[in-house]
This record gives C-alpha cells, structure tokens and sequence, in this order.
C-alpha cells in the first residue's frame, strides 16, 4: 500500500541521519556519498538498520491480531462490540484511517486503507484493560516491567522511550509498552510517529 511505503520511507531517512557514518562513496569528481553503518549495536542503544526496526511490527502480534490483518478477517475474530469512529484522510500517509473501538475488550484498532469507503487492514493495534491479549512473547496489560525488559531486551530501542515507556523496534514502527506503578497499563503495535 502507498502509505506503508511512505511511512518506510520517512523511518529510514530519519535512521539514516542517526546513524554514524564509516566511509565515503565517491560518485563524481570532488563529490562523495556517506555510507551509513550497518552494525547490530550503535553505543547509544538505538537500533541500526541492520536489525529492520519494522521486522517486530511485521512479525508481532496481539492475540490473533496483527498489523496488515485485512477487514474480514478482524470481523471473523473479534467478538466484542463494535464503535467505528469516522473516516479521516491523514496528509502524512495519503490514506483514509479510521478507528474501531472495542471498548467492552480494551482494544482500539486504526484501520486504512488507500482509497475512501474501500476495505481496510490494520493499521495498528492499542490495548488497554480489560484486555487479556498476549503479545508473541506473553506480555499483557499487567505484565511487569521486569518481564517486558526479559521479553523485548533486544529489540529495545533507549532513544525511544521515556521513563514511563518501553518501545522495541521505533516509534516509526514497533511496540510500545506503556507502564503505571511497574505493571503495564497499554500496549501500542504499529506506527506512532508518521
């Protein structure tokens, strides 16, 4: 879909630019390119490219949900009550979004699509309580910040977060874990940053 390609775009020039530069590339006389590290680890704790921040937002999923997941399927598999909030363009993707709460299962879904009234996929995925969907690795609303840091560890990205939140992968694309008293009190999958 365009807007995924945008947002990989905009990600990847703004990782681009965090990343430290090793060598030059000529390309003409006089002029020159900077390639851009491609190590696992960069001392600031950020991630490289090397380490594909979207593949976590790819793979990850929250119960049966996952980002892409097309507007049949997530009617097959939710059971909750339905509150489908109105359409609306958004200029940093060129797509339509709209949300669709399942307020009585704590989950929020942002749906888009390219065209306006077309069908939809997931476009990310919050849950809060009284969600008891697990996370891949088991994390849930009520997980300790101590199990999300065992579960996460490497993909957790330090530049991201604050004292309050844990992203693995990036803002551009991962999950966020968002914590009250220790214990996890939501959790953001997809894009939060466009």
């Amino acid at each position: 879909m365009k807007f995924r390609s945008v947002m990989f775009s905009v990600c990847f020039l703004w990782l681009s630019i965090a990343t430290q530069a090793r060598s030059s590339i000529p390309i003409a006389n006089n002029f020159s390119i900077k390639q851009r590290s491609i190590s696992p680890s960069i001392p600031d704790g950020r991630l490289s490219i090397a380490n594909d921040e979207f593949s976590l937002m790819r793979k990850e999923r929250i119960g049966s949900l996952r980002i892409g997941l097309s507007e049949a399927k997530v009617k097959q598999i939710m059971n909750c009550n339905l509150k489908r909030e109105p359409e609306q363009f958004s200029q940093a993707d060129a797509a339509y979004h709209q949300e669709w709460k399942y307020a009585d299962c704590g989950i929020v879904l942002v749906m888009a699509s390219d065209l306006q009234n077309a069908s939809k996929s997931v476009y990310s995925i919050s849950t809060s309580s009284p969600s008891r969907l697990s996370t891949k690795r088991g994390i849930r609303i009520g997980s300790t910040r101590t199990a999300v840091m065992k579960a996460y560890k490497s993909e957790w990205n330090r530049g991201d977060g604050g004292s309050e939140s844990f992203v693995a992968g990036s803002i551009c694309g991962g999950l966020i874990f968002q914590f009250e008293n220790g214990k996890v009190s939501q959790i953001f999958l997809g894009a939060a940053a466009e």
